[in-house]
């Protein structure tokens, strides 16, 4: 069982342009047969606390996941957010929370990534996450989604924030996404969730955005 919402950080905020078109997500989806299930090694479970800063910890724990897996933690989730703020979409930094792309563009500029791409539809971020890697979610959160039976999170209640996340994994066969948090181990199925297709497709559908990248080795 999920535990309620009640000291958890958010921090997306929504930013679109329509030149994410011309780099989509489904380009990198490796042509041949991809598994039915896959989960992807992730590192540990970090915890943004009640700060806005989602984005930047969302970023540090794709870092972590496999295929390329780098070290990373809150310092450097912390550091990926502040730098955020300033490649944004906002003029100053008197506000709370970044883009998911200000996110990708300061990984971009480390040199840690060579490209990143997008994807507004389920289906192929099913397929993405099959054959080639984690992604980042930017989308709205609400109540159910904190406090859900069976560690399932569902878009209903009310709308608390935007939250940046990752699909680490998904499963063709139960239609189920395998989902990491940064609200601790304490939170949810330590860490981690659930989602359903149909429900992701629900958040997309309200503006939410995927975002993976093409990842550097860094030694």
């Amino acid at each position: 069982m999920i535990a309620p919402n009640m000291d958890h950080g958010f921090g997306r905020l929504p930013a679109h342009d329509e030149r994410d078109a011309r780099y989509p997500l489904s380009a990198a989806v490796p042509v041949g047969p991809i598994p039915t299930y896959r989960y992807w090694r992730t590192g540990p479970v970090l915890d943004q606390g009640p700060y806005p800063h989602c984005v930047g910890f969302a970023w540090a724990g794709w870092l972590q996941c496999s295929p390329v897996r780098t070290p990373s933690g809150p310092a450097q989730a912390e550091a990926i957010y502040r730098e955020a703020q300033t490649v944004d979409e906002w003029p100053g930094e008197g506000y709370s929370g970044t883009s998911v792309r200000a996110g990708a563009k300061v990984l971009t500029g480390q040199g840690r990534v060579t490209q990143y791409l997008w994807a507004t539809d389920v289906e192929t971020i099913a397929e993405f996450v099959l054959a080639r890697s984690p992604v980042v979610l930017g989308t709205n959160w609400y109540q159910g989604m904190s406090n859900s039976l069976e560690g399932i999170a569902e878009p209903i209640g009310v709308l608390e924030g935007g939250h940046a996340y990752l699909v680490t994994g998904y499963n063709s066969r139960t239609r189920l996404f395998r989902c990491l948090n940064s609200w601790g181990l304490g939170w949810g199925q330590h860490g981690r969730f659930w989602m359903r297709y149909g429900d992701l497709a629900y958040l997309l559908a309200q503006g939410g955005e995927a975002c993976a990248a093409v990842e550097q080795a860094v030694v």
